[in-house]
């Protein structure tokens, strides 16, 4: 009885943890740190995958947008317009992180289509 408690606790608790999304305010906080400390941390790393998003197969049947990066991205350069969109768009600090940065990055790094 124990142990099935124990398991469906913890199963509560990680599945909170993986369907946790950071929000633009999250990747605002992270992106301000990681220009300030170089990208360092668990800061740096969620600002980096979230400035640099894989296209893969955002667009028609994600709410991500599609964003097409050069080969080889300034990271800081990127970071920063992320933060200077989401200062400026105040309505995409409540957004998840992907889709913020998508509609921000959009606008600089549209795809062609196909």
């Amino acid at each position: 009885m124990m142990g099935r408690l124990f398991f469906s606790l913890l199963l509560f608790f990680v599945s909170t943890i993986v369907l946790a999304t950071p929000s633009g305010k999250d990747l605002l906080a992270a992106c301000e740190y990681s220009l300030d400390k170089g990208f360092s941390g668990d800061e740096g790393m969620m600002c980096t995958w979230y400035v640099t998003p894989c296209d893969c197969s955002h667009g028609d049947n994600s709410e991500i947008p599609r964003v097409c990066l050069p080969p080889v991205p300034d990271i800081n350069a990127l970071a920063r317009e992320v933060m200077e969109g989401l200062a400026a768009t105040p309505e995409l600090l409540d957004m998840s992180a992907d889709i913020a940065a998508g509609v921000i990055l959009g606008e600089s790094f549209p795809c062609a289509d196909e």
